[in-house]
C-alpha cells in the first residue's frame, strides 16, 4: 500500500516522510486511531515508504521489487503480529497469516469482526497475543534483514497482548535490534501497559473528514453525492463504517431489530417474552453480545439528541430513523444517563466474562425501570 492510497491524513503522512528523510525516525512507534480511520492503512504505507528501493520523494515508488513484495505482504523484512485464537498448541500469528494476508488484499479499514470472519472462528472465540507469540518475535528480529536495511514488525491491536508477553516485548523495544522499527496499530491505546506506552512515539489519528468519505463513497462506490453525504454524516470519520453503512450487514440489521424489540417489551413489562429475548441474546458469542450492547448506547444517545430537532447532529440510518420517530420522547432528561449508564456497565460486565443470562435479565429490569417509571 502506497500512501496515496490511505484516504486523507496528508499532515501525518508528511511527518512520516520527512522523519525518514532527515534520518529521526523513531524505532517504535504507536499508530492510535479507532477502527476506521486509516491507522493500519498508514502503516502499512509507511513501511512500504521505508523499505522501498526505487525512486521515492514523497511515496513509495510501487513497481521495485521491494514495493511489489509489499503490496502482496510477503516481504521477508515485514513481520506481521495479530490476535488469534487458541487452536492449537502454539497460538502464534504464522498459524493465521494465509488469512491475514487476504483480509489484507480486501481491505486495510478492517475491524475484530471482519477478523473473525476470516480466520473463521466461532464469535465467542476470544483472540489474543499470547505468551508463545513474544519467543517468535525475539526469533524473527534476531535474524538477518534479508533484503533491506530496516527489518519492520507491524503489530495490530497490542492491547491485545497477555502480560507475560507484553513483559517480554518490552525488553525487546528497550533494546532493540540494530535498523529494527516496531510499528503499533492500536485502537484502544489506553489498554496496553503503561511501560510500553512510554516507550512508543504516538501518532494520534484522528477522524477522516466528512467531505473525504463523501467523495470516495461516489467515485468507488458509484452512489449519489445526496446518499454519499448521508453515509458521510453517520460514518463519523470512519471509512469502516461508512462501507458497512453501504452495504448493511446482518448483524447490523439484527441489533437493531432486538434494540427495538427490547424497548417495546420493557414498555410493556411482559416479563415471559422479556425472558424468551433474553434467553435469544445470551445463545450468541459474546462478541456479537458486545456489538449488541454498543449499538444500544449508541441509539440511546442518538434518540435523546433527536428531540432537540437539529438533524446535524444525529447519525441514525435509515432504518434507526424509523424506529426513532416513535420511541425518541422516551428517552429524555429524566432518563437518558441512568439508561446509558445501565448498558454501560452490562457491555463492562459482558466483557470480564461475567453471566450472560444474569447481566441481561438485570439490565431488562433496569430498562423497565427507566422507561417507564
Amino acid at each position: 500500500m502506497q500512501f496515496k492510497d490511505v484516504i486523507g491524513h496528508e499532515d501525518i503522512k508528511q511527518r512520516l516522510i520527512a522523519s525518514l528523510k532527515t534520518g529521526r525516525i523513531s524505532h517504535a512507534q504507536l499508530f492510535a486511531g479507532d477502527t476506521g480511520y486509516g491507522s493500519m492503512a498508514l502503516a502499512l504505507a509507511f513501511a512500504q515508504y521505508v523499505l522501498c528501493t526505487g525512486d521515492k520523494h514523497d511515496d513509495a515508488c510501487g513497481t521495485c521489487p521491494s514495493c511489489r513484495k509489499m503490496q502482496k505482504y510477503i516481504h521477508p523484512d515485514v513481520h506481521f503480529v495479530f490476535p488469534v485464537v487458541r487452536k492449537a498448541k502454539s497460538p502464534v500469528s504464522d498459524e493465521y497469516i494465509g488469512e491475514w494476508r487476504q483480509l489484507l488484499h480486501k481491505t486495510a479499514y478492517f475491524g475484530l469482526e471482519e477478523w473473525y470472519s476470516e480466520m473463521g472462528v466461532e464469535d465467542n472465540a476470544q483472540a489474543a497475543i499470547y505468551t508463545e507469540e513474544s519467543a517468535n518475535i525475539l526469533r524473527k528480529l534476531n535474524l538477518k534483514s534479508f533484503e533491506s536495511d530496516y527489518k519492520i514488525l507491524i503489530m495490530w491491536l497490542p492491547e491485545k497482548m497477555n502480560p507475560e508477553c507484553s513483559n517480554k516485548l518490552l525488553k525487546i523495544i528497550e533494546e532493540p535490534f540494530d535498523k529494527t522499527l516496531f510499528l503499533m496499530v492500536s485502537e484502544h491505546p489506553e489498554q496496553i501497559i503503561n511501560t510500553i506506552q512510554s516507550r512508543l512515539q504516538r501518532i494520534n489519528i484522528p477522524p477522516l473528514e466528512k467531505k473525504q468519505i463523501r467523495d470516495h463513497l461516489t467515485a468507488q462506490a458509484g452512489i449519489t453525492p445526496e446518499h454519499a453525504e448521508e453515509y458521510a454524516h453517520v460514518a463519523s470519520g470512519s471509512w469502516h463504517k461508512a462501507l458497512r453503512l453501504l452495504n448493511e450487514t446482518e448483524e447490523q440489521v439484527y441489533n437493531q431489530e432486538k434494540f427495538a424489540s427490547l424497548m417495546r417489551l420493557c414498555w410493556e413489562r411482559k416479563m415471559l417474552p422479556v425472558n424468551e429475548w433474553v434467553g435469544e441474546i445470551t445463545g450468541l458469542g459474546r462478541e456479537r453480545q458486545k456489538s449488541f450492547l454498543q449499538h444500544a448506547i449508541r441509539m440511546i444517545r442518538e434518540n435523546f439528541v433527536k428531540n432537540f430537532g437539529i438533524d446535524q447532529l444525529n447519525y441514525m440510518t435509515e432504518r434507526e430513523k424509523k424506529f426513532s420517530v416513535r420511541f425518541s420522547p422516551y428517552v429524555h432528561e429524566g432518563n437518558v444517563i441512568p439508561l446509558g449508564e445501565e448498558f454501560e456497565r452490562a457491555y463492562s460486565d459482558i466483557s470480564r466474562n461475567g453471566n450472560a443470562k444474569i447481566i441481561f435479565t438485570d439490565l431488562c429490569i433496569k430498562v423497565m425501570q427507566n422507561i417507564r417509571p
